[in-house]
């Protein structure tokens, strides 16, 4: 179990409790590890550092060295700003693995990323950040 704590962003404010919201061990390292990577270069902070940078990966071929590249960010972005999380250790699926057959397919889904993000904490937790978002 996680002992760390961090600011519920986008939702910073429990209005109903009249208070600032706050997350706690394992769902905070989730929430900061989706911020960064969904967000881009000088975004948040105005930091060029701080973000993966995916919009510059949109209207890009689906090859596997396309996917490398992301990864890649994606694991030198957590190893530089996520000090909770082994980048090392951290595994990816791409939300291309489909486990049905044919006849089940009926609409194609565009401009939509699926990635699947396996964390590795250093306190010995395994955690999956899922990024199913339109774009």
């Amino acid at each position: 179990m996680a002992i760390t704590n961090s600011l519920s962003f986008p939702n910073m404010f429990d209005l109903a409790r009249n208070r600032v919201g706050i997350l706690e061990d394992n769902i905070s390292i989730v929430n900061r590890t989706r911020l960064l990577i969904l967000t881009e270069p000088t975004e948040l902070y105005n930091e060029p550092n701080f973000g993966v940078g995916l919009k510059r990966h949109l209207w890009q071929y689906n090859t596997p060295n396309e996917k490398a590249i992301i990864r890649d960010r994606i694991t030198a972005q957590l190893a530089i700003q996520e000090p909770s999380v082994d980048a090392q250790k951290t595994s990816f699926s791409d939300g291309l693995l489909y486990t049905g057959n044919a006849d089940e397919l009926t609409t194609q889904e565009f401009n939509t990323l699926k990635m699947t993000v396996g964390l590795s904490t250093v306190y010995g937790d395994n955690l999956n950040v899922d990024l199913n978002t339109n774009v």
